[in-house]
């Protein structure tokens, strides 16, 4: 019966991004051997987050507090929203500290063999911020793989007819590099040096 429920948290951590069954086994091995000081406070953590964060209707992050402080904060900027694919996304622009404007989380990158289509996109949401707020820019904040140019250029196509600047980070970015692993310095002159699409 324990080896069961072992394998099953082995099979639970190995469906975690960069994790193989190896470091799956050694994951878990080391919570139980860490069992009060790590284990036990993280499933706790895990639970309480699964309660408690929720996306945001507005912008698709993430967050305790909805709409998220970025939506509904006086000090950012409103006519500019930088197209991003996920959290971790959003995370390294906070971090480089050089965006102030708002962002629209789309959740994904179109892929077919991910079953994520253009449905998933949530065009529609961002068509109502850009009309609500009088939005001026979108900044396309996608990965530099064939997936996230794809994915920019269906945006971009939908947007065509609404008269707004549509910009592209510019790509000192390696080609085939996802965003949130660019250091600040890359991620803030890629932002500074975007380039306009429309």
């Amino acid at each position: 019966m324990a080896q069961d429920e072992l394998q099953k948290l082995i099979n639970l951590i190995s469906r975690l991004p960069g994790v193989g069954q190896r470091s799956a086994q050694r994951i878990a091995l080391y919570l139980i051997k860490n069992k009060q000081e790590l284990m036990l406070p993280l499933g706790e953590s895990v639970k309480e987050t699964a309660a408690k964060v929720r996306k945001c209707e507005i912008c698709g992050m993430l967050d305790v507090n909805l709409p998220t402080k970025i939506c509904s904060s006086d000090t950012r900027i409103k006519n500019i929203i930088c197209i991003v694919e996920d959290m971790a996304d959003v995370w390294a622009f906070e971090r480089s500290g050089f965006y102030k404007g708002q962002y629209h989380v789309i959740g994904g990158l179109l892929s077919a063999s991910k079953n994520f289509t253009e449905q998933d996109l949530r065009l529609h949401k961002l068509k109502e911020r850009i009309e609500k707020n009088k939005v001026e820019e979108i900044i396309l904040a996608l990965s530099a793989t064939i997936e996230g140019q794809t994915t920019a250029l269906v945006i971009r196509d939908y947007l065509e007819k609404m008269n707004l600047k549509i910009t592209q980070l510019a790509y000192g970015v390696p080609v085939g590099s996802e965003i949130h692993y660019l250091d600040d310095n890359t991620l803030g002159a890629a932002l500074e040096s975007r380039k306009n699409l429309s």
